[in-house]
């Protein structure tokens, strides 16, 4: 739209006549596709049943805002000085319509971006959303019917027979849609690329009755929006049609479009009256040059917001919103869009609306457009504050009480390792309840973008791309026999997170956040090939694993997976070690080991590293270098604070080997001395790094599954300069080396790190926490 306003006061000639040129020919039609898929999205028969909180949110709305410009109808319907340039019934109508309208497309693209999908107010506003769009267009298309041919002169049974003869056509649409929508499903099962040939006959086919309704003297885009209707909601073909056609649409086309409309602004006259000159021939004048109605922008913007606003914020009252909800569950469905600019456009054409009104209609959509987006960071906001906080992490989870963990999926060759890994934390058939939240990491792109739709259950939105479908298809398929051949202590809820990388983060941490997870379980970036190396990796999930590790509101695990799911949930005996050298993260992960030992499948060793004699000396080489330089710094008069800096590192370096001391003593007594689960014990005295990993590489044959802190707050001599050469940083030094192509092709590795509650409370020192 900016691009169409600045061709058009800048006279760019050659691109703006090629652009007219070719939307002057095609624009009467260029909604038809537009409107067809999302009449596909809707379902009709849902006016025939009872009232939903969707639906009632969306009646208030239109019913509020018809009563407002009822109530203004006078100032708005002025020949010469209103918004509207006819006075008429059909005039009032859709002005009425249009303003009550909400884009449903945009605002579920919204609601995807902002990360609001899956909050009340934004599940409940994309429902609303689209309920108010199907009932408006409807409207609108009525009208179309009523009012064809203005100005045409007919017998009184002409209009008549022509409508119904379009109803004729709906019914038929109806019928012809479901038989082409089975025959093609037969030829074209699930899980096989769906031939383009037959979509094509689809398409064909309703090409070819939004034709006929069109011969019937309807306007060619509501005659799509009626047949779109008429198609099956559901379904493989009625998914893919919306999908491809909406993707070709906002890639292209309707960008367009629109700077079609907006070079419209541009006019022609044979006779202008210009100030200072009179009357002058031949003038050329731009619309964008006239007087600009700012009062009709004001007036149009504030009628349609307020008209929202009052009904739709009184419905999320009732339905239980806080009053800041409610205005904002408004503002969200008085979102505008392509279809307004449409709708302005055809007034336009059709003598209801000046130019200048045209102009207003045109910028209150971008004006609304632009303040929506934050309208909707506000909601995220208000949602996330009214969650109550709790320390979430495996060692403040009680094992008495159902475990949360949050699971992301690449794909469907995850779910047999994370399910493993699952059953083995709940402890196997008769162990602790256990919910798992899987999350589907999608790409959000131009392709998916285009093919989203409004979703069910938790997620507000979903996606509807063949691809995407397919993937998770397969994922619910594994999951359902996981929870099939667990028993009744698991749930599984399925949930989307539909972002770009850069993102797709924050819908992990706001899912973790909700749900009160005590671990979020993430695979590893890279997956191993044929030859038992790892790959290279995708770049994308490698960046959402650093951020999640760096903001996740509970604790995190990611997974090295080298064979991992063929030990089974329940079968295969499982030889697993837990890596202890010290640290938060490591206790973490002996906490997390303990929950797997009580699996009659796992047969678990505790491994725990200590200095030998050469490390200790270098250790108290190190604390007395540190002593001298603090000494001298003191005498010295300060030098910058590294004297005290320098004492406050050795100060919690002791005390972060005495809560260490203390944790693995309590973990030997109750898993190893006096468990009832058989646990293996060894301990390895080294002196550096090398000699770690020497350790390390001599168990990589007898274990199948590695569980090591991540040491973000670890320091010790055993790790010193194993950091640089890691190719993984965010793995931690002795994660790094585990999940490297060279450490070995059968030993899978879960690399764990402990949630930090002092970020949530902002303080220097744990002394400080209000626990």
């Amino acid at each position: 739209m900016q691009l169409g306003i600045v061709l058009a006061q800048f006279r760019v000639l050659s691109l703006t006549n090629a652009i007219n040129l070719v939307f002057g020919k095609i624009g009467g039609f260029v909604f038809a596709p537009y409107l067809f898929a999302l009449g596909v999205e809707m379902d009709p028969g849902t006016l025939l049943d009872a009232p939903t909180a969707d639906a009632a949110v969306a009646y208030a709305g239109i019913l509020s805002t018809s009563v407002l410009v009822t109530l203004f109808h006078m100032p708005l319907m002025q020949a010469t000085s209103g918004v509207v340039h006819e006075r008429s019934l059909r005039s009032f109508l859709g002005l009425a319509a249009v303003l009550a309208n909400t884009a449903s497309p945009v605002l579920t693209r919204l609601a995807t971006d902002l990360k609001i999908a899956k909050t009340a107010v934004g599940r409940l506003a994309v429902g609303a959303g689209l309920a108010s769009d199907m009932v408006t267009t409807m409207l609108i298309a009525v009208g179309s019917m009523i009012w064809r041919d203005a100005g045409v002169v007919d017998s009184p049974i002409v209009q008549p027979v022509l409508t119904a003869a379009v109803l004729v056509v709906v019914v038929v649409s109806a019928f012809v849609s479901r038989a082409m929508a089975e025959w093609v499903g037969g030829r074209n099962p699930e899980g096989r690329r769906m031939r383009g040939f037959d979509l094509s006959l689809v398409a064909l086919a309703a090409a070819a009755l939004c034709w006929l309704g069109s011969a019937l003297r309807l306007d060619v885009n509501m005659a799509a929006f009626l047949v779109g209707l008429a198609f099956p909601s559901q379904g493989r073909v009625s998914r893919l049609l919306v999908s491809k056609t909406n993707f070709v649409l906002s890639s292209l086309v309707l960008p367009l479009y629109v700077c079609h409309v907006c070079l419209s602004l541009r006019q022609t006259t044979d006779d202008v009256e210009v100030a200072g000159l009179g009357r002058v021939e031949g003038f050329r004048a731009f619309v964008m040059e006239l007087p600009f109605p700012w009062w009709k922008v004001l007036f149009v913007t504030v009628m349609g917001t307020l008209g929202k606003l009052t009904g739709c914020a009184a419905a999320g009252l009732l339905r239980g919103l806080g009053w800041l909800e409610a205005l904002a569950l408004g503002m969200l469905l008085n979102v505008k869009g392509y279809f307004h600019i449409y709708c302005a456009q055809a007034a336009f054409d059709a003598g209801i609306i000046t130019d200048k009104s045209f102009m207003a209609i045109i910028f209150m959509v971008a004006l609304n457009v632009a303040v929506t987006p934050m309208v909707g960071v506000g909601i995220a906001s208000w949602a996330r504050r009214s969650v109550q906080w709790r320390l979430m992490g495996l060692q403040h989870h009680d094992p008495s009480t159902e475990l949360r963990l949050v699971v992301g999926l690449h794909g469907p060759q995850d779910v047999p390792t994370l399910a493993y890994l699952m059953e083995a934390l709940r402890g196997g058939p008769g162990g602790g309840d256990l919910a798992a939240y899987a999350v589907d990491m999608v790409q959000l792109t131009d392709q998916t973008a285009a093919a989203i739709v409004r979703g069910g259950g938790f997620d507000g939105v979903t996606v509807v791309d063949e691809e995407v479908s397919e993937m998770r298809r397969l994922i619910g398929e594994a999951l359902d026999a996981y929870q099939a051949e667990a028993g009744e202590g698991v749930k599984v809820r399925r949930l989307l997170a539909l972002s770009s990388f850069q993102d797709m983060h924050g819908d992990i941490c706001i899912c973790a956040e909700d749900a009160m997870a005590a671990l979020v379980l993430l695979p590893f970036h890279k997956a191993q090939r044929l030859d038992g190396t790892m790959d290279a990796g995708h770049f994308g999930f490698r960046l959402v694993n650093q951020k999640v590790l760096q903001l996740a509101p509970c604790s995190v695990a990611v997974v090295v997976d080298r064979g991992l799911a063929h030990l089974g949930h329940r079968e295969a005996q499982a030889q697993v070690v837990v890596v202890f050298i010290g640290g938060a993260d490591d206790r973490e992960a002996l906490t997390l080991a303990a929950l797997m030992s009580r699996h009659p499948g796992v047969r678990l060793t505790a491994l725990r590293v200590v200095q030998n004699a050469t490390a200790q000396a270098r250790a108290r080489a190190r604390t007395s270098l540190f002593e001298t330089k603090a000494a001298a710094t003191g005498r010295g008069g300060g030098g910058g604070g590294g004297g005290p800096a320098a004492s406050s590192a050795l100060g919690q370096e002791e005390a972060q080997m005495q809560v260490d001391d203390k944790f693995f003593a309590e973990f030997y007594r109750k898993h190893v001395a006096g468990g009832k689960h058989g646990m293996g014990y060894l301990e390895k005295h080294v002196a550096d790094g090398a000699e770690l990993v020497a350790v390390l590489r001599g168990l990589q044959a007898e274990y199948r599954l590695f569980v090591v802190g991540r040491g973000r707050d670890r320091s010790s001599v055993l790790t010193e300069g194993l950091d640089e050469w890691a190719e993984c940083l965010e793995m931690g030094p002795v994660g790094d080396i585990l999940a490297s192509s060279d450490f070995s092709n059968t030993a899978s590795v879960l690399i764990v790190q402990q949630y930090d509650a002092k970020k949530h409370y902002k303080v220097i020192d744990e002394e400080f926490m209000p626990l």
